[in-house]
């Protein structure tokens, strides 16, 4: 019997083993991304910014429902209220002692009321501001999915950066490692000094640490991209391609571009609206200055009975009325205060929208000119890269048959790496301006 629960036991054991391996092992499942705009699709499933966007959005729309309700629909309450009496008021008259009240007393009251939408009872103005508000998330979702997009963009092309980092380090590896085997080769029969073989050596052992830090520095652009995406089971992925120049950046003519950010990007939209809510309260504010009149009814059933009557035998009865009721705050003074207020709000809301505006139209500039200046570095570091390897080409055959020494040679493997770098920074620079004008203009 011991030795069956030991069985048992142990293939339990080896069951939950086997499912938590089969679940650490999908976690960390490594996911491969083909092209940037499969991690756009990705992220706009993924990511916890966009959810909560569309989240504040419904919210938003049930607010709208809400006011609604509030202001277009009577207001009823039901009030029920039994009381027991203990002890009963008692009036002496003539000598003679009267009870008054009931041992038992039920009260059930319905209540209707809705305001009139004149004078003081701003309706529309309240039903407005929601709407507003709804349209605000509403702008909210395009500026989360626009901001991702451009998160998304910058951290894919710093993978393809950091990769292609990797590569070139990769073969300034391979190529001090293959001129320490041409200067090893040399020093061995005695051509080279041992000035240039611990030249070379030393260029082999500094190359190893470069490539080291480039390739953390990809595994950590790697980890920025799953976190940007939005990912939550994702341990690694693999990003496919190059970083390449494109050249499709946007064909417009510049201050039209310029205008274009600074009146319509979505920001300003967002505070557009919210100037509109400011000066809704306004109106709010000022109606308080006026009469608020509302109309209500009631309804009510009850009963009153001692102990010597059965429940089922209680007497009710009910009466019902209606009315125009009137409310009228009289504090002028502190209704004055409150309208200041929000007209100060409008006035700040004003200067807050110039100020973005002002804003949006450096960063354009900004963006462009930096676009202009990467492709012109892109042009010039091309040409750079192709002169540098066929310099590294000729210093190798040239060291080779004794022409030039290891200086020259380790000089021209810098020049190729430096252009290298230089090229695929020019690149990325490109690409993340691009990113930025199309954050601006919501593309």
């Amino acid at each position: 019997m011991l030795i069956s629960s030991v069985k048992i036991l142990l293939l339990y054991s080896v069951m939950i083993v086997l499912v938590f391996s089969a679940k650490n092992s999908f976690s960390q499942e490594k996911l491969t991304i083909t092209s940037l705009n499969e991690a756009l699709v990705l992220a706009q499933k993924n990511n916890s910014d966009i959810v909560n966007a569309y989240l504040d959005q419904l919210k938003a729309k049930e607010k709208v429902s809400e006011v609604y309700s509030e202001n277009l629909v009577p207001e009823i309450k039901l009030n029920s209220r039994y009381t027991r009496a203990f002890k009963k008021q008692i009036f002496d008259i003539a000598g003679q002692r009267f009870e008054v009240g009931s041992d038992n007393s039920i009260s059930n009251t319905i209540d209707v009321s809705e305001s009139i939408p004149i004078l003081g009872t701003p309706v529309f103005a309240g039903i407005r501001i929601a709407e507003y508000f709804n349209k605000v998330q509403e702008e909210n979702i395009s500026l989360v999915e626009n901001d991702v997009k451009a998160n998304v963009k910058r951290a894919y092309y710093g993978v393809l950066l950091s990769k292609s980092v990797v590569e070139v380090n990769e073969l300034t590896l391979k190529n001090a490692e293959e001129n320490f085997s041409v200067v090893n080769s040399k020093y061995i029969g005695g051509v080279a000094t041992e000035f240039d073989y611990l030249r070379a050596k030393v260029r082999v052992e500094n190359s190893v640490p470069e490539l080291s830090k480039s390739e953390r520095t990809y595994e950590i652009s790697r980890k920025a991209l799953i976190n940007t995406i939005g990912f939550k089971n994702v341990e690694d992925v693999e990003v496919s391609g190059e970083l390449t120049y494109d050249s499709l950046e946007i064909l417009e003519n510049t201050e039209y571009l310029i205008s274009k950010i600074s009146e319509n990007y979505v920001a300003v939209r967002q505070l557009e609206l919210g100037k509109k809510i400011n000066q809704e309260f306004v109106k709010v504010d000022k109606a308080a200055y006026l009469p608020k009149l509302s109309l209500f009814g009631q309804f009510n059933l009850s009963s009153g009975e001692n102990d010597d009557r059965s429940i089922k035998d209680y007497r009710f009865f009910n009466t019902s009325n209606a009315g125009i009721s009137l409310s009228w705050n009289l504090n002028l003074f502190k209704n004055s205060f409150k309208v200041r207020q929000s007209e100060i709000e409008v006035k700040k809301s004003t200067e807050t929208i110039n100020d973005v505006k002002q804003k949006l139209k450096l960063a354009s500039q900004s963006a462009i000119i930096a676009i202009e200046d990467a492709k012109e570095r892109i042009i010039s570091q091309k040409n750079t890269v192709g002169l540098a390897e066929r310099s590294l080409e000729l210093a190798n055959i040239s060291y080779r048959a004794g022409v030039l020494n290891q200086i020259d040679v380790q000089s021209a493997e810098l020049s190729v790496s430096q252009s290298r770098l230089a090229y695929l920074q020019a690149i990325y620079d490109y690409q993340i301006a691009k990113t930025e004008l199309e954050r601006l203009l919501e593309k």
